[in-house]
């Protein structure tokens, strides 16, 4: 996703683009989550006093395991993207305060790819659940309780805790 800052016209540039999983990079599945789908972005560029505004989306379908019974989890993702780019060489840069990202570019030419695959790996979940009601693993045995429940011995409760059981936080 590299740019030429002369393409950015007075109306500005859309970008819709569709980039497969692999372009994050990285060949080995994440134990937590990972891009099950096509990456689409759709990025609005505007220039303005030498700064250039880049907002727009960025869509794609997750898949995570359940923290409670380890089953794969779809999470459908969208992320809202804010940043503002000024040349390298700008002096007495102001920031306003807000939700917008800040970098520089140097050149002619805008490079977004890191910033986008870095927004696509911050936004992956990293604990999810199947459902509010997942009854998880057996302890003992590590049957999904959501399938079937265990023959599994329920454990006697230690004595030395029982005081806690009646505690209301």
């Amino acid at each position: 996703m590299i740019v030429n800052v002369s393409e950015i016209g007075d109306g500005g540039l859309r970008l819709d683009l569709k980039k497969g999983p692999g372009w994050l990079g990285g060949s080995e599945k994440s134990e937590v989550a990972s891009v099950d789908s096509d990456i689409e972005f759709h990025i609005d560029l505007l220039r303005t006093a030498g700064e250039i505004s880049v907002r727009g989306e960025i869509g794609f379908l997750a898949v995570a395991r359940c923290s409670r019974c380890l089953s794969d989890v779809n999470v459908d993702t969208n992320l809202e993207i804010k940043l503002l780019l000024s040349p390298s060489d700008a002096e007495g840069k102001t920031e306003s305060g807000g939700d917008m990202d800040y970098e520089t570019y140097r050149g002619r030419k805008i490079d977004l790819n890191d910033y986008m695959r870095e927004q696509v790996n911050l936004s992956l979940p990293y604990k999810v659940v199947c459902a509010e009601e997942c009854k998880g693993l057996c302890s003992e045995c590590g049957q999904n309780l959501n399938e079937q429940p265990c023959s599994c011995e329920t454990r006697q409760q230690d004595s030395r805790f029982a005081v806690l059981k009646d505690i209301k936080i």
